[in-house]
């Protein structure tokens, strides 16, 4: 009998919860662009120019608008309101990072506790309006199979359409969420918070901004935070071009500019959404097997992973789309030629140390004279030396010439061994405080009496 039944479901408000409890507030923000981001992506996957998504956030309410396509009538009844990916939901096909149907649900039960979201999609247009604790509340009466009726939580959101263009003048999505949860009210109403979601987009998004898209803060534009390698003629780095079952994948290394030390190390891309940024630990290899630890003298490391699939599921993405599942089949593909590219570079870096004073002028020389392409750039480079493809699996470093560095300098640096009996003499003669104080008097003195002039 059907009627011998114990129920399992969850209550919405415990699922809600649950659902909401280990994801930031930022993240939440970047899950909604995220979805924009994938709207776009279905535009024109290499060019983002003349789209756009607007951000309001202050203590009263949040706002995103965007112009990037929206979503059908169709897709909102059958995915987009669902909690979680059905199995029967259609294969992505343009590379997106939507991965198990619960982010745009969970970034707004976690900001606020009722929600607008208004789309606008070719001939469709329509909203939806929930109102959190009323929603929570609602149930439905269901008939079993022995005629038996009982009451379970109803799960569905309600539509309406829209006649007007107030919100939305071409296609794309516009969502509102008023009455804040009072955590987050507290944090849209902080400068530093809202400084602080500004870099994290910057940063996480950069290679949707540098393809072009506009997005503001509470009207501030946003820039792109570039990721950058130095190349020219001589110096190429180490790539190689792989696949493994859905996935591609392209791994890059070579040398970046001095900067902070902070920005050294590895970047990971998923379907062009950074995940992981200036990575420095084992996760990416470092202080493994023959792999050295960081170290400062390696500041000028910089690794860029790109993963590609139509399919997210395949990709080696975390929940919070923070962090990279080590654990996948292709990220341990990949992995040892990550390791094997970081030996290459560290290799040549270990030498530039050996360079004592003159390293890093040697460094900064790099830095003037090599061309700096993005990450974005970098996804499509064909590496070419004097006219001839770079083979995969080698880095070409520039060349270690002290001699030519020196050349490029106003001053070189003059170093010689002497008698320290008469050394000590000379310097107090000379009156001089120091062993190099003397040495440039000296210098002086040669130069002088040899009637050597610029």
């Amino acid at each position: 009998m059907t009627t011998n039944i114990i129920e399992g479901n969850p209550t919405k408000k415990f699922f809600i919860e649950m659902i909401t409890r280990d994801i930031s507030i930022e993240d939440a923000i970047i899950d909604l662009l995220d979805n924009s981001i994938d709207g776009a992506n279905r535009i024109n996957q290499n060019d983002y120019s003349n789209l756009y998504i607007d951000l309001t956030v202050n203590g009263n309410e949040f706002i995103i608008r965007d112009n990037c396509g929206g979503f059908s009538l169709e897709t909102a009844q059958k995915y987009a309101f669902r909690f979680g990916r059905p199995d029967n939901a259609p294969r992505m096909h343009n590379n997106t990072v939507g991965r198990f149907g619960i982010g745009m649900k969970r970034s707004l039960f976690k900001i606020g506790k009722i929600f607008d979201v208004e789309t606008k999609c070719k001939y469709d247009h329509f909203k939806v309006d929930v109102d959190v604790e009323r929603w929570e509340q609602k149930k439905q009466i269901v008939t079993l199979e022995d005629n038996v009726t009982t009451e379970i939580d109803d799960w569905s959101f309600i539509y309406s359409d829209v006649d007007d263009n107030q919100n939305l003048s071409s296609d794309g999505t516009f969502i509102k969420v008023t009455h804040l949860n009072e955590e987050v009210k507290d944090l849209f109403s902080d400068s530093r918070f809202i400084s602080s979601l500004a870099n994290d987009i910057q940063r996480l998004l950069n290679f949707s901004l540098l393809k072009g898209l506009k997005i503001t803060l509470n009207n501030s534009i946003l820039e792109g935070e570039r990721v950058e390698l130095l190349l020219s003629q001589t110096c190429q780095p180490y790539y190689l071009d792989g696949r493994l079952n859905d996935v591609s994948y392209r791994i890059i290394a070579g040398l970046g500019d001095i900067g902070e030390p902070k920005k050294s190390g590895w970047y990971i891309y998923c379907n062009d959404r950074l995940v992981v940024e200036a990575e420095q630990s084992s996760i990416t290899g470092w202080g493994t097997s023959s792999v050295r630890k960081w170290h400062p003298d390696l500041v000028m490391f910089r690794g860029i992973v790109y993963f590609d699939s139509e399919e997210t599921f395949n990709l080696p993405l975390t929940t919070t789309k923070k962090g990279v599942d080590t654990t996948s089949d292709v990220y341990k593909a990949a992995l040892p030629y990550m390791k094997e590219a970081m030996l290459y570079v560290i290799d040549f870096l270990r030498q530039v140390t050996k360079m004592g004073d003159e390293a890093n002028s040697y460094r900064q020389s790099l830095c003037e004279n090599m061309i700096k392409y993005s990450a974005v750039e970098l996804k499509s480079t064909q590496f070419v030396q004097n006219g001839i493809t770079h083979n995969q699996r080698i880095f070409l470093p520039p060349e270690l010439d002290e001699d030519i560095i020196s050349q490029k300098k106003n001053t070189v640096r003059i170093s010689y061994d002497a008698n320290k009996k008469i050394a000590d003499i000379a310097k107090t003669y000379a009156d001089a405080s120091s062993y190099k104080e003397l040495g440039s008097t000296t210098f002086d003195y040669y130069t002088k009496m040899e009637g050597i002039e610029e």
